[in-house]
């Protein structure tokens, strides 16, 4: 009885979701402005749909837009592929993944750039370079708790959490970009340019002594200093100001100003700041300004 409400309500809720929706190209998929089309392929039997503290463990076929298949759950990974809700970069999948059950079978067509981001947290590979959707593919086999998951981790891999903290952050930054600048990337430095305003003036060059006005905040807008800072030195002396402020200001003419992140490894790093008030892998958003140059 309670599988044929469920599926009445299911097809009640398509059809209505359709009705509203964007029609596609792609036969019975609905449409997701953020990169993501969707189509349920078969319903379950579970009860309870899993919350965004949670991991689902899915088996999952992943497919280029060719139809052929570069990683699937049988061969790569056999004890399923885990996904935590958690994970806001996974966009409107997430929402249709809080909306499933044990059993129920999905497939996803999304954007490339996104797709790798979301679920390998990579760039988008040479085979995959021409193509303008990936098909995904996944069956919700189970719905655990993180600290199932994180025990599962620590069983498999030990205690070393270096990796983990160093792609948490990276997701963090994604997050950050993709609420308020999508489409700004990492820059050869692996530093992020969010704004930047030009001169024809002097260009900041060893030697000279220059004179900067910053404010640093955290990626959540809580600041790292309560007033702007204005200090004067000698470009080019060791020591003098974090890694990454040093290799944007010297691509800087007097008058510029810009805006930027720094991820952790040209700023505190792996141990933050030494008064602790940083702390480590945590990466900053700096204003920074350039008075003069003499």
């Amino acid at each position: 009885m309670f599988m044929k409400i469920r599926a009445l309500f299911l097809l009640a809720v398509l059809f209505s979701f359709f009705s509203c929706k964007k029609q596609t190209e792609f036969k019975g998929y609905a449409f997701y402005p953020d990169g993501y089309y969707c189509k349920l392929l078969s319903i379950g039997d579970g009860n309870e749909s899993p919350t965004s503290n949670q991991v689902v463990v899915l088996d999952a076929v992943m497919r280029t837009q060719s139809d052929s298949v570069f990683w699937d759950t049988k061969h790569d990974a056999t004890n399923g592929l885990y996904v935590s809700l958690r994970n806001n970069l996974l966009g409107s999948a997430k929402d249709y993944y809080l909306r499933m059950v044990e059993g129920d079978s999905v497939s996803f067509l999304i954007k490339p750039s996104v797709f790798f981001r979301a679920y390998f947290d990579t760039i988008v590979p040479e085979f995959c370079k021409n193509d303008s959707l990936v098909r995904l593919d996944v069956k919700l086999n189970q719905i655990i708790s993180k600290s199932e998951y994180d025990a599962m981790v620590n069983n498999a891999f030990g205690e070393d959490k270096e990796e983990d903290t160093e792609l948490l952050e990276l997701q963090n930054i994604d997050c950050y970009l993709l609420n308020n600048y999508k489409y700004v990337k990492a820059d050869e430095n692996g530093i992020y340019v969010i704004s930047k305003t030009t001169t024809t003036l002097e260009k900041v060059s060893n030697g000279k002594k220059v004179k900067i006005a910053f404010k640093g905040s955290f990626l959540d807008g809580k600041p790292v200093d309560r007033t702007e800072q204005i200090i004067e030195f000698i470009y080019g002396t060791p020591d003098q100001l974090i890694k990454g402020l040093n290799i944007v200001i010297g691509s800087l003419k007097k008058g510029e100003t810009t805006k930027i992140i720094v991820p952790s490894r040209l700023a505190f790093g792996e141990s933050g700041s030494s008064n602790h008030s940083i702390p480590p892998y945590t990466p900053l958003v700096y204003n920074i300004k350039i008075i003069d140059i003499k």
